[in-house]
């Protein structure tokens, strides 16, 4: 006799101790990979910027554009990696930084630079011979973990370098740290201050003196002595290595054996130069070290490693050496974690107690266990495959929270019913998950295989974002499916032994029940619905294209800002300014913000701009009129009160500065509102900035209106006489060299070397740092070969001239971007279509093109993709449908009742005040998917009626709703329950998931429990009818 098959869910019943060995153990390992695993606020972002940056000294702004930028820009847009529409480049006096994109799908991006490195390097040759340098910085996109200031009133920068080098020593030791980067050092230098009386006197030429100073600090090979037996090197030792030997160097010397040494004609002196920028923390003078995390490694871990090193070695330093830290990754990873699995065990009892309220002790507990055990599992998976936890995949375990207790719900449900008729409790627990597995198999893939098209479609920064996210899902609701089919019929058979009944106490009087009540007002509803078919037919329609205006009309905003302890500021003062002004702007600043008591600290950059220690936070390119500060506050609260009171305060409050305070956020847009104008003639482009500029100051919604050119730089013009300088022997090379020495910061002629450390030799005039454009005029220059000195006016014409301070490039062509700002409270893409509407009928020259970017060009950009995955999304659950129905007719009615969940989308985002952005249509995907997993439950035991008891299809599909509700309700109460947490957290990234997943769910639910077994109803009768022909005439 042939013996009958077992069924998995048989052989778990009878291997039940297998199964909880193994679901033990599992869960053991989970509580281990919790503690053990990578750890992260996001996922890691691939940054696909860097930067490319040449010198060109004495070039003005427009001649860096014309022969330094657009041949480097036609060189870089060869490469098909190259992103040529956010390619920028900016051209300044002598300089020019080409800020180079990269396409969103490149994904070997240090293959890549590389190969740019190298090509970079050969085409230098290409450009003006004076360009001294072009180099290319890949690691623009690099994120600091930690930024840490070493500060002191007294020490000296030099010593604290000393102290800076022996810290970086002991954290090289740390294993997941990577490169440690130190900013803000100010180099020693032995100045030589030239008195040029005495240098006439004597006959001396600075330029000569230049060479002799050369010469005496360059170091080469001085050969070797090689016998038969030995090869012996020659060293010749430095005469240059104190400032005392500068001192004394002889620079002069007759035939009678007098001599001149340079202290006598000169002020030798070792100091400080001017700085070009300076780093200073709470007022105080600092070094910075940026730390960085080698990659796949847990920044929490070493976040703690580098504190432990961090408090021994701040033990060993002098009691006027303090260390701060500015920025700490590590502790908001792990206070993001930490709060979101707050949240999570929030989510796990809050649904632990609706299933308790709504369904008797056993059943509720034996549902409720799934919950831990799936997560723990699902952790355990998560540490097994590398997936590290972060907001994105804690996320993925608060929504599914409610989903993974739904297939338990069913399958409890079902048995109940089943014992309730007689069947005995070993063969309804198998028979219960065995029925089931199809339906909620079917329902468990539509929900997680339809986040996949996201990562398809998406692209950049919000594809790095989503990775995880799908996943993550997937894992969690595949295990909850197994945990339902193998560990829940052995659960529910040991602790449910008895159907569930109606308790009636002595006095005979029903005890209440909230399900029973439902259940009665809800049969009366749906009477009301099948008595008025086209009614609520209608009602369905009309919900539908209600949710359409609706959605169509929410505020979006694809990427949130984010809640910090922590802000920005950034001045910018005119082109030109010395940094000695921005100082005290900036000090001013300061001064103001430190008074405050919700001010924690501010560390001030001056000239310069901080690493990059937020993902999405680019460093701006410093300048000596440009200043930034980070402000750390006492918490997320006091960051927005401080960004509301002090916006409006002090954006506008010094002259001539324009002070933006930026609330860090997710988005990569430079700027929330930006309007590009392009062309060839930059007089017309500018004379069209001023035009757009006077319109949109005059918008309330607006604020800091400006452009990217900035002001004109006043500079001077010498021309050269070629016939009088031909003639004294004065070159255009030579009379540059005796000016930059006289009216540059320092003309470096050589290097002096104690130990480790080196001191640049730098010849300097006393004019140096206080020249006046008179002067100019009255100052001598060699001539014959330095026989005799002749005043500048003498040879050449000098001209005061203003030139452009700052030339933007864009996609190769001239490009002026006006940018403004918006308040917080303020929806940035409704203000740029009140912007658009204001440059709508604004008619610009022949060649001039207008374009926005800013946060509408990242909308354009990614929203097509969103809707692209949403739409692919749809589709895969069409054919989930009909593998699963095997009529295209069902799976039809099913995908248009998709529409049914818009409705509720858009209520719940307006009713909580939020923005649509991608997390909705994260949310919208998962409420599609309960939306299926619940019709399936329905349609599938309708179709069981109408085949098994011959019920017509309004009978099979009535009855169907009546039985189904309840496991309906469960799990749509139970889905909701699970992300009320991320709407009570507030966080501007989450909150709008967990208020579309909570109000759709429950909405949608009324009409899945109305609309659908109507539509089904009308849709099925025909079918049915025909049935009936069919067996009719098969009895004749």
């Amino acid at each position: 006799m042939k013996t009958k098959k077992r069924s998995v869910v048989e052989w778990a019943m009878h291997y039940r101790q297998v199964i909880i060995l193994i679901t033990c153990c599992l869960m053991a390992f989970g509580v281990y990979g919790l503690s053990e695993m990578k750890k992260n606020e996001f996922p890691d972002f691939t940054i696909r910027q860097g930067v490319v940056a040449a010198v060109y000294p004495g070039a003005t702004a427009a001649e860096m554009e014309e022969q330094v930028a657009k041949p480097l820009e036609n060189y870089i847009f060869s490469y098909k990696e190259v992103k040529k529409a956010k390619t920028h480049s900016t051209c300044k006096d002598g300089m020019v930084i080409i800020q180079v994109q990269l396409n969103d799908d490149l994904n070997n991006k240090d293959e890549f630079w590389s190969k740019f490195k190298h090509g970079v390097g050969q085409f230098k040759s290409e450009l003006p011979q004076g360009v001294l340098a072009v180099q290319v910085m890949d690691d623009f996109g690099d994120t600091s973990a930690l930024l840490v200031t070493m500060e002191s009133g007294d020490k000296t920068y030099r010593e604290l370098n000393t102290y800076m080098d022996g810290l970086k020593d002991r954290l090289r030791r740390i294993e997941s740290v990577g490169r440690l980067n130190t900013y803000g050092m100010q180099q020693e230098q032995i100045s030589i201050y030239l008195d040029s009386d005495r240098l006439s006197h004597y006959g001396i030429n600075d330029q000569t003196l230049a060479i002799t100073l050369f010469t005496k600090g360059f170091t080469t090979t001085a050969g070797r002595i090689k016998t038969d037996d030995y090869i012996s090197p020659v060293y010749i030792a430095k005469s240059l290595n104190t400032l005392r030997d500068v001192q004394e160097m002889i620079v002069y010397s007759d035939p009678m054996g007098n001599t001149v040494r340079l202290k006598d004609i000169a002020r030798v002196v070792k100091e400080y130069p001017v700085p070009e920028s300076v780093i200073t923390n709470n007022g105080k003078k600092c070094l910075l070290l940026s730390v960085e995390m080698k990659k796949d490694k847990n920044i929490v871990r070493m976040g703690n490693e580098v504190k432990e090193v961090l408090a021994e070695y701040e033990k060993t330093l002098p009691s006027d050496v303090q260390l701060f830290k500015i920025t700490d990754q590590s502790k908001v990873v792990n206070d993001s974690v930490i709060t979101f699995l707050k949240e999570l065990l929030i989510a796990v009892i809050a649904v632990i107690i609706v299933v308790m309220l709504l369904m008797p002790f056993r059943v509720a507990m034996v549902a409720a266990s799934t919950i831990p055990v799936t997560i723990f599992i699902s952790l355990g998976l998560f540490y097994a495959f590398g997936i590290e936890l972060n907001t994105v995949t804690l996320a993925a375990l608060i929504v599914t929270l409610g989903m993974i207790v739904d297939n338990s719900i069913v399958i409890i449900d079902s048995y109940l019913e089943k014992i309730s008729e007689g069947m005995s409790r070993w063969h309804a627990s198998i028979e219960s998950a065995t029925h089931f597995f199809k339906s909620i198999f079917s329902a468990t893939l539509a929900i997680s295989i339809t986040f996949f098209p996201f990562l398809f479609t998406m692209t950049g920064m919000t594809h790095d974002f989503l990775m995880s996210f799908p996943w993550a899902t997937t894992l969690i609701l595949m295990i909850s499916l197994l945990v339902a089919e193998l560990l829940v019929p052995f659960l529910q058979f040991y602790f449910i032994r008895k159907p569930v009944k109606s308790e009636f106490p002595e006095g005979g009087k029903k005890k209440f029940s909230f399900l029973d009540s439902l259940q009665t007002g809800y049969n009366w509803l749906l009477d009301k619905c099948f008595a008025y078919p086209r009614i609520t037919i209608g009602l369905g329609v009309l919900s539908v294209v209600v949710g359409i205006v609706l959605v169509g009309s929410l505020p979006q905003k694809l990427m949130p800002t984010a809640e910090r302890d922590q802000f920005a500021v950034e001045i910018y003062m005119p082109t030109g300014t010395a940094v000695e002004k921005t100082t005290q702007v900036a000090d001013s600043l300061e001064h103001i913000l430190r008074q405050d008591s919700r001010v924690l600290s501010v560390a001030s950059f001056k000239g310069t701009s901080s690493p990059r220690f937020q993902n999405s936070y680019a460093p701006q390119m410093g300048g000596s009129n440009f200043a930034q500060f980070i402000v750390n506050t006492t918490g997320v609260d006091a960051t927005l009160e401080l960004l509301d009171e002090y916006t409006p305060r002090y954006s506008g409050y010094f002259p001539e500065a324009v002070v933006r305070f930026k609330q860090l956020g997710y988005s990569e847009a430079v700027n929330p509102v930006e309007v590009r104008i392009s062309g060839d003639s930059l007089s017309v482009l500018k004379n069209e900035a001023d035009r757009i500029v006077e319109i949109l100051r005059t918008m309330p919604e607006l604020e800091l209106v400006r452009t990217n050119f900035n002001e004109p730089l006043a500079a001077t013009r010498i021309e050269l006489d070629e016939d009088e300088s031909i003639r004294l022997g004065i070159t255009n090379a030579s009379l540059e060299t005796a000016l930059a020495m006289r009216y540059g910061s320092g003309f470096p002629v050589a290097t002096a070397w104690e130990g480790d450390y080196d001191i640049n030799i730098v010849l300097k005039s006393t004019k140096a740092d206080s020249a006046r454009y008179q002067d100019l005029g009255d100052e001598r220059i060699a001539a014959s070969g330095g026989l005799a000195t002749v005043p500048l006016r003498q040879i050449a014409k000098i001209v005061p001239v203003w030139n452009d301070g700052q030339i933007v490039r864009r996609n190769g062509i001239r490009t002026i971007t006006v940018m403004a700002e918006v308040g917080r409270e303020i929806n940035v893409m409704n203000a740029t279509a009140k912007v658009q509407e204001k440059l709508s009928g604004l008619s610009l020259p022949e060649g001039v093109t207008l374009t926005y970017g800013g946060e509408l060009e990242e909308n354009e950009e990614q929203m097509p993709n969103i809707m692209a995955g949403l739409c692919i999304a749809v589709v895969i659950i069409f054919f989930i449908l009909l593998w699963h129905f095997k009529r295209i007719s069902t799976a039809v009615m099913m995908l248009m009742c998709l529409t049914l969940c818009l409705f509720g989308t858009a209520v719940g985002i307006l009713i909580q005040g939020v923005d649509f952005g991608v997390t909705c249509v994260l949310g919208i995907v998962s409420l599609m998917g309960i939306l299926v997993r619940n019709g399936i439950i329905m349609i599938d035991y309708a179709e069981e009626l109408r085949n098994n008891e011959r019920m017509t299809a309004h009978q099979a599909i009535y009855h169907s709703a009546q039985r189904r509700m309840r496991p309906i309700f469960l799990t749509s109460a139970a889905a909701s329950m699970g992300v009320i947490p991320m709407i009570l957290g507030g966080s501007g990234l989450w909150m709008p998931m967990g208020t579309v997943i909570f109000y759709g769910t429950l909405i949608t639910m009324v009409f899945i429990l109305t609309v659908m077994p109507v539509c089904y109803w009308l849709m099925m009768s025909g079918t049915t009818r025909k049935r009936s022909r069919s067996a009719k005439l098969e009895l004749e």
